[in-house]
């Protein structure tokens, strides 16, 4: 019997754990996925990360995660697999924005994110605008309900993957599996 209850606990345990090791991508998913309502009067347009154009901000649709992010930052490190995972597993039913900020070059952010994985679409901040959208520091991430408004602002990691879970369901009506 206690054989059997160990492995059941080791299968469940290795069901819910998350690879951490880096999987590099050859592309990620380009600012035209992006849905928008209208044009924007927020003021903060910022230019895609590969390059197609840019987003106002205040333009994108929820619900939502607008998540800022650094190459730099080891807090946003800590947390790049639960929202690599979260891209995966919602199938759509919410976007994931991200915000490349404080970065050297375009090109070091473009090539950190394809190295980690982080196949949802970016976006680039070269000069600190988003800091009055967001306020200062990363890892930010904005919860943006189906109207469009700001249910929730995460400042700081998320310390696992069902906290993000949680999260989405509590402020944007998501259940994700």
């Amino acid at each position: 019997m206690r054989r059997v209850l160990l492995s059941l606990l080791l299968v469940l345990t290795s069901c819910t754990s998350l690879n951490v090791k880096d999987v590099s991508i050859s592309s990620f998913a380009s600012c035209s996925t992006i849905k928008v309502r209208g044009m924007s009067a927020d003021g903060i347009y910022l230019p895609c990360l590969e390059g197609s154009g840019e987003i106002a901000l205040g333009s994108i649709e929820g619900p939502a995660l607008i998540t800022v992010w650094a190459s730099w930052c080891s807090n946003c490190e800590s947390q790049r697999p639960y929202l690599n995972r979260l891209f995966k597993d919602s199938n759509g039913k919410i976007q994931i924005v991200g915000v490349d900020v404080e970065e050297k070059s375009k090109e070091a952010g473009y090539k950190h994110a394809l190295k980690k994985g982080m196949a949802y679409p970016h976006l680039y901040d070269p000069d600190g605008r988003t800091t009055k959208a967001f306020g200062p520091g990363v890892p930010i991430t904005q919860f943006i309900n189906e109207s469009g408004a700001l249910a929730f602002q995460q400042v700081g990691p998320f310390k696992s993957y069902r906290e993000l879970q949680s999260l989405v369901e509590k402020y944007l009506g998501v259940k994700i599996p």
